[in-house]
């Protein structure tokens, strides 16, 4: 049992960068878009957020979806299924 629950693992964090990968428009979107919040914070607190570059607000971005599904699955819940499997494996012997 906690063979296959380590295996399940790795296939939910192979699942997970999968769909980052299918993303990575996406993710370039959003960090961009964090740093521009990001940068006028930094800059004065009342200040208003300056609009994306052309380049970058072009496109439609519909992912976001899939990017935290992405980031979940590959940092998130596959991670803990492999440490729940190496505890069982621990725990056994």
């Amino acid at each position: 049992m906690p063979k296959l629950l380590g295996i399940i693992g790795v296939l939910v964090v192979c699942a997970g960068l999968d769909l980052l990968w299918q993303s990575r428009r996406e993710l370039g979107f959003w960090s961009a878009a964090f740093l521009n919040v990001f940068r006028s914070a930094l800059r004065q607190q009342g200040a208003p957020v300056r609009p994306l570059p052309a380049a970058i607000a072009a496109g439609k971005h519909h992912g976001a979806v899939r990017v935290l599904l992405g980031a979940g699955f590959a940092f998130l819940l596959g991670p803990l299924l492999i440490a729940a499997s190496l505890t069982l494996l621990l725990h056994i012997f």
